[in-house]
């Protein structure tokens, strides 16, 4: 504004602000920098820019800037606006700090404001986030007793916390009053209930959840279907999961690329490779552009195939639809080209990787390690164990059984071994898993009498046998019994 000649004044800032917020385009960096010159400016702030600079670094996420300015203001006189402090109380509770938003509250009912819905609501948010039931029940009772009615929202952020908490019953209860209170549910409700049975496993209350639905009145949206299309899918009903489809088709509901996707997704994981693609071409055909999951997806498909020139089609046609791959991608090719033992392939990907500027991620080097043990090239293995902690990554529990196996695989028990010392002189904690793959490989070198030991000591760890672990034990003990005999 400086350069074009125009005066700097607070409403020009405060326009400047509501105009970033109100785009979706505020930004911590921005507001610094507008913060500067208001400071360079000489410009005391008034009630409207002090509460517009709250507010924007709030729903910025910079909350330390937040609460630096909010004590300023606070203490020089000015008046902070109940929506500023309702802002901040939810941009608290949305990073789960929770007791920094619950003083604010309290400093607003100390100060005289009552607050409304609103406020109340932000509070709620913040305890059902941070999975705290009992604080979030007590937000509820609280505002019946000081009078404030609950609205759809309050009743939605009661239905997640309890869903969360897998008290679905409790969920419909809550149902049952919102409709007692005369406050109509919304499709968003019923989704979180649906969603609920799906993460219990109780994907046959779909039919239910959706009758209800019904006799409230409520029309299902696309995120509804998005949700009982998937909840069909993760337990491969299939036929039930193209019906909804087709039902929401027929109420006019175009899909979009969450729908394809879960359609295409559950596809591909039930092996229905040939209906994904499929279902692949009619997104296409119907004008839904695919994202980068889409594409991850199929990628991921034609490598169970192992049509390797599909895969290199496929990306080229994401590149020409000015499509990134991004570390999902390259962790999904290193992984398809690993499992099919096409290793050049997954470590020239890893080097594309790096040079297009991502950083490899955990789960990539897991991939690519795993692959290795599958085929006992334990040396290779641990080179990719070493390129892991070169770039930063610290080893988990998934990638040290995995080298493991390697070494398990590679007839390398006394290896394998060291690798058990390395996690407990490191802190990290032997799961069943790393044991069963103790036995495993001192099964393969015939080294039977050391296998009760191992399972003793997974024992007296805390780590509770399961059925491949019994197993394992039961394979030494006979063969063990069978060498007696002879």
């Amino acid at each position: 504004m400086r350069q074009d000649g125009y005066p700097s004044d607070f409403i020009n800032y405060s326009l400047i602000i509501r105009s970033l917020m109100r785009k979706n385009r505020v930004d911590s960096a921005i507001l610094q920098k507008l913060y500067r010159e208001i400071e360079c400016d000489k410009l005391e702030l008034d009630v409207q820019l002090s509460n517009d600079i709250i507010v924007g670094f709030a729903k910025a996420g910079d909350l330390s800037k937040t609460l630096e300015l909010l004590g300023a203001v606070q203490g020089s006189g000015l008046s902070v606006k109940t929506a500023t402090l309702v802002t901040v109380i939810w941009a608290l509770g949305n990073c789960g700090r929770t007791v920094e938003a619950e003083a604010i509250f309290e400093e607003m009912r100390d100060n005289g404001l009552k607050p409304r819905t609103r406020a109340y609501n932000a509070l709620l948010r913040g305890y059902v986030k941070a999975g705290l039931l009992k604080d979030a029940e007590f937000v509820v009772s609280e505002m019946e007793r000081s009078g404030v009615s609950p609205n759809e929202q309050t009743y939605s952020f009661l239905i997640d916390a309890y869903g969360n908490a897998g008290r679905w019953e409790s969920a419909r209860i809550v149902l049952k009053e919102m409709e007692a209170n005369n406050v109509q549910p919304n499709a968003y409700v019923f989704s979180r209930i649906l969603s609920s049975y799906r993460d219990k496993g109780e994907w046959q209350k779909s039919f239910q959840v959706l009758k209800e639905m019904e006799n409230s009145g409520v029309r299902p949206d696309r995120v509804f279907y998005n949700v009982m299309i998937d909840t069909f899918g993760k337990f491969n009903c299939l036929d039930h999961a193209m019906a909804t489809f087709d039902r929401m088709l027929s109420e006019g509901i175009e899909p979009d690329t969450v729908t394809w996707n879960t359609l295409i997704d559950c596809h591909c994981r039930a092996g229905k490779h040939d209906r994904a693609e499929e279902l692949f071409g009619e997104m296409m055909e119907g004008g839904c552009s695919p994202c980068n999951t889409t594409f991850n997806i199929m990628i991921n498909s034609f490598g169970d195939q192992e049509r390797w020139d599909d895969v290199k089609n496929l990306l080229a046609n994401m590149q020409s639809l000015g499509l990134v791959p991004n570390s999902v991608t390259y962790t999904t090719l290193i992984d398809i080209y690993g499992k099919s033992g096409r290793f050049n392939d997954a470590i020239e990907c890893l080097d594309d990787m790096k040079a297009a500027g991502l950083k490899p991620s955990s789960t990539m080097y897991n991939a690519l390690i795993n692959a290795y043990a599958q085929r006992g090239l334990s040396e290779q293995a641990v080179s990719a164990f070493r390129a892991m902690r070169v770039d930063g990554l610290k080893p988990s529990l998934l990638a040290l059984n995995s080298l493991i196996n390697a070494f398990g695989e590679d007839r390398k028990d006394a290896e394998a071994f060291t690798v058990l010392q390395y996690m407990k002189e490191n802190d990290l904690k032997p799961d069943v898993v790393t044991y069963t793959t103790l036995m495993k490989a001192l099964i393969r070198v015939e080294k039977f009498d050391k296998v009760p030991s191992v399972y003793e000591e997974m024992i007296l760890s805390g780590c509770t046998p399961d059925r491949k672990a019994r197993a394992m034990l039961r394979s030494a003990l006979k063969y063990m019994k069978q060498t007696l005999e002879l």
